[in-house]
C-alpha cells in the first residue's frame, strides 16, 4: 500500500562548555560573594560561555583586587567545567 519510512532524526548536537575561572591567592582575603578565601587555587563564582570571556573578566577581576606593586590574586587560567586547575 503506502511505504512510510520513519523519519530520520538529526543527531543530538554536543553539550556547550561552560568555562569558569581558577585564581591563584597569595593571602587571606574577605570576598563579598565567596567569603573568607585562604591562599591557594580557587574556582570563581561565576561560569561563562566561552574561553575568551572568561579570560576577559578573570584579567578584570585581577587588575580590580590588586593594587599597584602587589599581587594578592593572579588569573590561572580559564577551563572547562569538569577540569580543574592544579
Amino acid at each position: 500500500m503506502l511505504d512510510l519510512k520513519p523519519k530520520s532524526r538529526p543527531a543530538p548536537s554536543p553539550p556547550a562548555k561552560i568555562w569558569r575561572n581558577y585564581y591563584r591567592i597569595y593571602r587571606v582575603l574577605n570576598l563579598d560573594r565567596l567569603g573568607t578565601v585562604f591562599p591557594g587555587v580557587h574556582a570563581g563564582p561565576d561560569t561563562f560561555p566561552s574561553q575568551e570571556i572568561a579570560e576577559s573578566h578573570g584579567l578584570h577581576l585581577v587588575a580590580a583586587l590588586n593594587w599597584p606593586g602587589r599581587c594578592i590574586v593572579e588569573f590561572a587560567g580559564a577551563f572547562p567545567e569538569g577540569e580543574r586547575a592544579n
